[in-house]
């Protein structure tokens, strides 16, 4: 890896900053075309596009509960007791993420407060098409049913058989209404709907380009969790940390092969800074991988070397990673001075993986620099917040002038009217 040194304002920091996967006019074109397609062809439309792109064999998007069952039981008994703690420590976490209904009676009898409610019918897009993801599901799904999430309905591109793991994990979670269907048009089924598939209030969890601009491009009919890009890790380590540790990091959020992948070393230490090159270059070099970590690392894989740690954690919270990692001399300590992360790792043995399948914390996290203003994924997204306002007879008389007053500075007059009426009783 490249050993540079920066400085916060350096240009290298906002070359790093700038990454992204934009989609071109042709795939923007195309996803806008599948959807509007889906949209006014229902379930005829959708067969189509899963048989053209999804490898659809049979006239029916539905996966059968006995293909569910049959795949869940090929997995080995190691694979379960793995998944089973997962699902259960990620259970536990997002228990504490519940939110419950409050009210309060203010002066004048007036009552005020909010109501928490779930979601009715959540889509989760479960990506098929390089490979299987239990961990997708786990991370999406548990918030969803913790927040009392009634209807989860799976869409996922099946390759070739039914991932054992997935079906496992499908299984486990109870989840029963999974459909083999992927790419924009698996999201435009899930907000749109079509014969037999009912639409949903809110759609989750990542995707190709074409599933993650179809999701940019239905907002506002349902919701959405995020805009997701491509994966990112930030590891600050300073003379005490293993190379052989930070090194392993790095490769993880690499080997995710897009090639817009960013693997970014923070240090304070030229010794350390080459230790960690030296470390990655054998390590990509020993790996099936090697091809693919390097087309990832030349571009935006990087070792930045700083004068000091107030530089280096002005550098981090401008980055605002996806995932951070500290292991340094009193790590805790400086994980405090970090406020843009989408996880903060701390200590030698927090390596990145542990959240990403089994800690408990969400590993639907922001990137892109959106961990500024954006949180990961929780129960939280799967709740409504309805306001409730009750009003007393002697409350509006005491108050309506007042509010008519307002109504009436921005030219309401019927909003003033509405109020006043109450006081010619």
């Amino acid at each position: 890896m490249k050993i540079v040194e920066v400085k916060p304002d350096s240009s290298e920091i906002s070359r790093l900053c700038s990454r992204t996967v934009a989609p071109t006019v042709g795939i923007l074109k195309k996803v806008q075309e599948i959807i509007a397609d889906v949209q006014n062809g229902g379930i005829e439309k959708a067969l189509y596009y899963a048989k053209e792109f999804d490898s659809l064999k049979t006239d029916s998007l539905r996966v059968d509960a006995k293909e569910i069952e049959g795949a869940a039981s090929l997995v080995s008994d190691e694979l379960k007791n793995a998944l089973d703690l997962a699902i259960l420590n990620v259970k536990s976490f997002h228990e504490h993420q519940q939110e419950k209904s409050w009210s309060f009676e203010a002066s004048d009898g007036v009552v005020l407060g909010q109501r928490i409610r779930p979601m009715h019918r959540v889509g989760l897009y479960v990506p098929g098409g390089s490979g299987a993801y239990p961990s997708t599901v786990i991370m999406n799904a548990v918030p969803a049913m913790i927040a009392g999430v009634q209807e989860i309905v799976v869409v996922t591109p099946i390759k070739d058989k039914l991932n054992p793991a997935l079906a496992y994990v499908l299984k486990s979670l109870s989840i029963t209404e999974v459909y083999h269907i992927g790419g924009a048009q698996a999201i435009a089924l899930l907000a749109y709907g079509a014969e037999g598939v009912a639409p949903v209030d809110k759609i989750v969890g990542p995707g190709n380009v074409f599933a993650t601009i179809a999701k940019k491009e239905v907002f506002g009919v349902v919701d959405i969790d995020m805009i997701a890009g491509p994966s990112e890790i930030l590891v600050m380590a300073d003379a005490t940390a293993n190379p052989e540790y930070v090194a392993a990091d790095l490769l993880s959020q690499a080997e995710h092969g897009s090639g817009f992948e960013a693997s970014i070393c923070i240090t304070n230490d030229l010794d350390t800074a080459q230790s960690i090159s030296a470390a990655v270059k054998e390590q990509v070099e020993a790996s099936p991988k090697k091809d693919l970590l390097y087309k990832s690392l030349e571009v935006y894989g990087r070792i930045l070397l700083v004068k000091n740690w107030e530089d280096g954690v002005q550098i981090a919270n401008h980055i605002a990673p996806e995932h951070l990692e500290i292991i340094t001399e009193n790590a805790a300590l400086l994980s405090e001075k970090i406020v843009n992360a989408g996880a903060i790792f701390i200590g030698p043995y927090s390596s990145e993986p542990v959240g990403d399948y089994f800690a408990g914390p969400n590993h639907v996290l922001p990137t892109n620099g959106t961990a500024r203003f954006f949180s990961p994924l929780g129960v939280y997204d799967f709740i409504k917040r309805t306001s409730v306002i009750e009003y007393s007879k002697e409350a509006i008389q005491k108050h309506a002038k007042s509010i008519a007053s307002i109504a009436e500075s921005e030219g309401f007059i019927h909003h003033a009217a509405a109020v006043l009426k109450r006081l010619e009783e």
